[in-house]
């Protein structure tokens, strides 16, 4: 059971909460949010995911959580600590692979082109990089 426990930033904050976020990777002119052009997009609205102008099977919850949260952050390192923590709202213990275990998945389902796109970090974690996928 996964326990969601409230952001810090906006249980404080003065500011209203913001929007629900879409992290769109498609590449190519006129790409954006619910772009159907090639490239992979992650629409958070309706958890939603299409590789190429392919939908995808939905993910578990905790792939689509995880994959969300790396293409929305593009280019950043995320430790193993910071997913656990972000995502499965927990602290990472070190004594599993869980993360590892989800990005496998992930990778597979992603197909060929675009599973290069989640790099892995030797000795820190992973991060979302699109300029490595192979878009056919």
């Amino acid at each position: 059971m996964v326990v969601r426990r409230p952001r810090l930033d906006a249980v404080f904050s003065d500011h209203a909460p913001a929007p629900p976020r879409r992290a769109a990777a498609a590449s190519g002119p006129g790409s954006g949010p619910g772009s159907t052009a090639a490239g992979l997009v992650v629409d958070t609205e309706q958890r939603t995911v299409t590789v190429d102008g392919h939908r995808l099977t939905p993910l578990p919850y905790l792939e689509f959580e995880l994959l969300a949260h790396l293409v929305g952050n593009p280019l950043r390192v995320h430790s193993r600590r910071q997913l656990m923590e972000a995502v499965w709202g927990r602290p990472d213990t070190g004594e599993s692979r869980t993360v590892a275990t989800h990005i496998a998945r992930i990778r597979r389902k992603l197909g060929p082109g675009h599973r290069e796109a989640i790099a892995t970090v030797r000795q820190i974690g992973y991060k979302y990089d699109p300029r490595l996928a192979r878009v056919a």
